[in-house]
């Protein structure tokens, strides 16, 4: 019993060493090998890699990595458009300060140089003035100096009228209106209503229907009885009457 161990022993190392010596002499590629493990009964171990993919997957891979690649395309797209916008609006604000810049000079330039043509208009009006007051120089007629001074007077009011909108405000005779008149001064008088502008003082002016210079103007007040005090005897000033 003993002997036919040892004998059975004996032809498995031999057996192995001559497969040893086999696969020194003409080594197997890895899918023979594979296959002769399976002809013996050995278990081959399951390949993960892609040869074990079916067809429907492999299919499917593709179609991700193409749309992958796709969105690579869009994003690479839509970061170079960002990039213009970027340069457009870094453009945009470049422009718009430089708009900023040419609106305040031309701003300040026009603020300096706004009434030209009123002192064009003043200019001219000063020449009438030096050629009335050369003329009277020269013929030494009082009458003549009056008569330039009244054209020149009246030519200017009719240029700012014309030109400017600007119309003196009526006074005399008129009802106070503390919209236009200041009153600087009252005056009992019998041949005015009270409350009416009896005297102009300092002539005032509209500029477009809007008040430019008030009428600085004396207003009548009714005339006192006998036995009535005198308001003004009272220590009322004229500074009270102001805006009656």
């Amino acid at each position: 019993m003993d002997n036919t161990d040892s004998v059975k022993k004996e032809e498995g190392r031999g057996k192995e060493k001559k497969t040893e010596i086999r696969d020194a002499e003409d080594p197997l590629t890895v899918e023979e090998e594979a296959s002769s493990r399976t002809e013996t009964g050995d278990t081959v171990e399951k390949d993960t890699g892609i040869d074990s993919l079916k067809a429907e997957e492999i299919e499917a891979l593709i179609t991700e990595n193409e749309e992958l690649q796709e969105k690579n395309r869009e994003l690479e797209q839509k970061c170079a458009l960002l990039a213009e916008y970027e340069d457009r609006i870094l453009r945009k604000q470049a422009e718009f300060e430089n708009y900023k810049k040419r609106i305040t000079r031309e701003f300040e330039e026009n603020k300096k140089y706004a009434n030209t043509g009123l002192i064009l208009d003043v200019l001219n009006t000063i020449d009438n003035f030096e050629r009335a007051i050369d003329s009277a120089k020269s013929s030494k007629d009082f009458d003549a100096l009056l008569d330039g001074i009244v054209f020149v007077e009246n030519g200017m009011k009719s240029m700012l009228e014309k030109k400017y909108g600007v119309i003196g405000i009526d006074d005399v005779g008129t009802a106070f209106d503390p919209n236009v008149h200041d009153a600087i001064m009252m005056e009992e008088s019998d041949q005015y209503e009270d409350d009416t502008v009896i005297e102009s003082l300092q002539r005032g002016y509209c500029m477009h229907g809007r008040v430019l210079r008030p009428a600085k103007v004396k207003v009548a007040k009714a005339v006192s009885s006998p036995g009535e005090p005198d308001e003004e005897e009272d220590g009322g000033d004229e500074s009270s009457t102001k805006g009656v």
